[in-house]
């Protein structure tokens, strides 16, 4: 069962790499994280949530031109270095699906979004984004709980 959740997500400071390739399945953003990990660690800086977006749409660009974030929430204060950039996510209002990628398929929830934003009250403001409270490449109870946020506005 998948249920959509309107609620209000969290602001996000987050450390971030941009990836840019076509799209090669969860591992792709895989070696971004250990990166960004690696480098929090050094600063001491607390880490939290892994979240991942795409920031061209597909068919927009050249598969192997398309860009994507793999940004890793920190707490503290952080300045950029090298290829890694900060920011803040923004406070918002989300259309939210939390799910078990190894019982539902990713590609179901992402059309059943689309659907349901056709159908609602709602409108899309920016590009959906999965989140994970751990990392889902060494902990499976962290791959098991993937959320995703779709950014809304009242139509």
């Amino acid at each position: 069962m998948v249920d959509f959740k309107v609620k209000t997500a969290s602001g996000y400071n987050v450390a971030y790499l941009i990836h840019v390739g076509d799209y090669s399945g969860q591992n792709m953003w895989r070696s971004e994280f250990s990166q960004l990990e690696r480098w929090a660690k050094t600063r001491r800086l607390a880490t939290g949530k892994r979240i991942m977006y795409f920031i061209d749409k597909w068919g927009e660009k050249p598969k192997n031109k398309r860009r994507s974030v793999a940004a890793l929430e920190i707490r503290g204060k952080a300045e950029p270095e090298g290829k890694i950039q900060i920011m803040k996510l923004p406070r918002q209002k989300v259309v939210s699906i939390s799910f078990d990628p190894n019982k539902v398929s990713s590609d179901l929830v992402y059309h059943g979004l689309e659907s349901w934003l056709e159908s609602c009250a709602y409108k899309q403001t920016a590009r959906s984004r999965e989140l994970y409270r751990g990392n889902p490449w060494k902990n499976a109870r962290a791959y098991a709980d993937c959320e995703v946020q779709v950014p809304i506005k009242r139509k």
